[in-house]
């Protein structure tokens, strides 16, 4: 087979002595202008044994193999099972190569690594440890290191074990460390309350008279709050089993604290004239639901005629279909909505997420749905019919392109900072003690459900739900509401 050329894009060549001896070569030949060209192993070497799986190989060449064609690169893939990448680096602000006529853009070298992590995120727990990123011009001699070492083995299969027996027990820590906290007997500080809005017609006179509705007040643990108490961050979800137990561990907690506050007015209270007109919303894994705990929870929702909302994940759902049946048939007995969670646009073209029948759709916002080719957009469209735009949520709304899409689509429900930010407008707009508040400090405290996150505010009345409708048109006319508006409220 023909071997990568410097600068060019061919097919990769045999796996042996021979890579080895090219991906040398080819270090000593980039040694001559490194400027602009980076390098990027991923060391599936390094996998526990039994070592990558099949598709790990097959996936991961693939994505690096387009990079290198995208990005005038070659790619080797050596006999202890490494793949390096050898390109040009893209600078900031330097445009990407050009896009093709029917395709997504031409991906950043500089974003494999966590493309590459969230690959193997199933069988490490760390996957950051298996890739390495080298810029040519300030790196050349560790890369250089890297080849020669590759070119002493020859070619051997060398598979070096990664214990991770240390790496899995300390997780497995964290994990524990951060079900203890939300256990603990003071945890408003530890939730948050974000609330799913209707852009309704208001008022006769067209768009410009659209109003924005409180739908509902989702409520989840902030796992960030937990993490920054231990000093844990971004480990809670580094290994996704021990995650979706440690969700499971929350869930019990989240059942608890909402049956503590029926009744009592407050934030968390799920009964009809509580605090805020708008039902709650919490994310539950299908084993809660099909828990002693949920069936008691439910009755005592039933009892109070609270339309509680429960939010599931796409993977969740797909994980097992047998259970996830079972757990939409208690709800339904129970009245409760079923909300299909964490659904992408990929999802979207290529599931019928209407076959799983959940009463509402969060559909994750991305801003390729804006970029999309005319075929794709074509199946998006298609399925939104399928589900019905009435029953989608346009969830991660972070930004005004966001409500355009949606609306241009048919959707009139959202979800996310942006709308998060029009709400904190209009209730400044309302409020006598604004004067001595910002737009961010309104949003924080409305989106905080104990009494600490809320000192300071004056007319905490007004951070449940807005006493009026939102005139959404004249409000986004306006400075404080300007596309702006999404940045100062995060």
């Amino acid at each position: 087979m023909l071997q990568h050329r410097a600068g060019q894009a061919g097919p990769v060549g045999t796996r042996g002595g021979g890579e080895e001896d090219g991906l040398h070569e080819a270090v000593r030949r980039a040694a001559r202008s490194p400027q602009g060209r980076m390098a990027l192993v991923l060391h599936l070497s390094r996998l526990p044994s039994p070592g990558p799986r099949s598709h790990h190989r097959r996936v991961a060449r693939a994505i690096m193999e387009d990079t290198a064609r995208r990005h005038e690169g070659q790619l080797f893939v050596l006999g202890n099972g490494d793949l390096v990448l050898l390109c040009r680096a893209v600078e900031p602000g330097q445009p990407l190569a050009a896009r093709p006529p029917h395709g997504p853009p031409p991906p950043d070298p500089a974003t494999l690594p966590d493309t590459l992590a969230r690959l193997l995120r199933v069988d490490l727990p760390d996957p950051g440890r298996v890739t390495t990123v080298w810029r040519l011009e300030n790196a050349l001699a560790a890369l250089a290191a890297y080849a020669a070492e590759r070119l002493a083995e020859g070619g051997r299969t060398v598979i070096p074990p990664v214990s991770a027996g240390p790496g899995v027990a300390a997780q497995t820590g964290v994990v524990d460390a951060l079900a203890a906290i939300a256990e603990g007997p003071v945890i408003g500080d530890l939730m948050r309350r974000q609330t799913g809005v209707l852009v309704a017609a208001g008022h006769p006179g067209g768009p410009a008279k659209a109003l924005l509705r409180p739908l509902y007040r989702e409520v989840t643990f902030s796992i960030a709050a937990l993490e920054a108490r231990i000093a844990a961050g971004g480990q809670a979800a580094a290994d996704p089993f021990l995650f979706r137990h440690l969700a499971g561990r929350l869930d019990r907690r989240m059942l608890a604290r909402l049956a503590d506050a029926a009744g009592t007015g407050g934030v968390l209270d799920i009964a009809p004239g509580g605090r805020g007109a708008a039902p709650l919303h919490i994310n539950l894994t299908v084993p809660s639901i099909l828990s002693d705990a949920f069936a008691r929870f439910a009755g005592l929702c039933r009892s109070l005629g609270a339309p509680l909302g429960v939010e599931v994940t796409l993977v969740e759902a797909c994980d097992d279909a047998v259970a996830f049946g079972r757990a939409r048939q208690v709800l339904a007995e129970a009245g409760l909505t079923l909300v299909l969670d964490g659904v992408s646009y990929l999802a979207l073209m290529l599931a019928r997420l209407c076959a799983l029948r959940p009463d509402l759709v969060k559909l994750d916002w991305s801003p390729r749905l804006g970029e999309l080719a005319a075929d794709e957009h074509q199946l998006v469209a298609a399925a939104l019919e399928r589900i019905g735009v009435h029953r989608v949520v346009l969830h991660r709304a972070e930004t005004e392109a966001a409500l355009r899409w949606g609306m241009a689509q048919g959707v009139r429900r959202f979800q996310g900072r942006y709308m998060d930010a029009i709400l904190a407008a209009a209730r400044m707009r309302d409020c006598s003690h604004a004067a001595g508040c910002t737009l961010r400090q309104c949003g924080e405290r409305s989106a905080a459900t104990g009494p600490a996150g809320r000192a300071g505010c004056g007319a905490v009345g007004l951070l449940d739900d807005p006493a009026v409708p939102v005139d959404f048109a004249s409000l986004a006319a306006a400075p404080v509401a300007a596309p702006s508006l999404g940045r100062a409220a995060r």
